[in-house]
């Protein structure tokens, strides 16, 4: 089975372990005695092939039908909608947005200007400036990331995003395996239908074990999020990836969701924050 990304995660287990005790007759009792450990639990997303990829767009293609016929609106009805009123954007949120955007890009430029100067070059007053400006860069990009994510939202009650949601859930429920120590392969969510399988995966929701099906689920959603749009397609680019978010501050056990809907194989998109819903 190939490999699209592995991790591991601490995992607390209870195993018996024999202790034995000799009496002043010489006699050994053995007794079996729980003893609890934390062990490393290796988990890993499978490479999927051409028949999952098949199932997954006609999945796709089911709950898109079902969330128009239950009427939600698609996109492009909704822009439509919004293009019919005037636009998404007002005229002061257009003006806010081209304003942080220019500002974010001539800070950007300041940036670059002064860099090009080697650090031993540069004067504390210049290393002072640059620090500001990188700072002044951060918040511009985090006040358009908000923005942009805004008006995003205008979209998240559409079928297409519906149907991208339980697309996600359906992937992950597909994915993911447990490795053990012997290389023995297991389904994370093993059952013979889908059914079966999103029982697996409530029970690990409920599931009372010190937190780690917890962390698994959302770990598990938030790394086939990422592959779903096509920003991790092998293990080195979900190291990379995890390696920029953790440099950028953002936490690396949320779940992503997609801006876009996908059908069929990943393709390369942005990310915003949603819940994946079940099926």
């Amino acid at each position: 089975m190939k490999k699209l990304f592995e991790f591991t995660l601490q995992k607390e287990t209870t195993s018996l372990e024999k202790q034995s005790t000799t009496n002043e007759k010489g006699e050994t009792t053995t007794i079996e005695k729980p003893t609890k450990k934390r062990v490393q639990q290796k988990i890993f997303l499978r490479k999927p092939g051409r028949s999952l990829y098949d199932e997954a767009e006609l999945y796709y293609g089911v709950k898109l039908s079902e969330g128009i016929k239950a009427g939600l609106l698609t996109r492009q009805l909704l822009s439509k909608r919004f293009s019919n009123d005037g636009g998404i954007l007002s005229e002061p949120d257009k003006d806010r947005y081209a304003a942080l955007y220019l500002e974010a890009y001539e800070v950007q430029i300041d940036i670059e200007k002064i860099s090009l100067v080697s650090t031993e070059k540069q004067s504390e007053e210049t290393k002072k400036n640059l620090a500001e400006l990188i700072k002044k860069g951060a918040l511009l990009r985090e006040d358009l990331s908000k923005f942009e994510m805004g008006q995003a939202s205008l979209f998240e009650q559409t079928a297409e995003n519906r149907a991208r949601n339980k697309a996600i859930l359906w992937w992950t429920i597909y994915l993911s395996h447990f490795e053990d120590e012997e290389g023995k392969i297991t389904p994370v969510f093993a059952g013979e239908t889908f059914d079966k399988r999103i029982a697996r995966y409530d029970e690990l929701e409920e599931a009372n074990d010190e937190g780690f099906s917890d962390l698994l689920l959302r770990k598990l959603l938030y790394y086939v999020s990422f592959w779903y749009v096509g920003r991790a397609q092998s293990q080195e680019d979900f190291q990379n990836l995890l390696k920029e978010l953790d440099s950028q501050g953002e936490p690396a056990q949320d779940e992503p969701v997609q801006s876009e809907p996908v059908q069929g194989e990943p393709v390369q998109g942005e990310a915003v924050k949603s819940e994946p819903e079940k099926a």
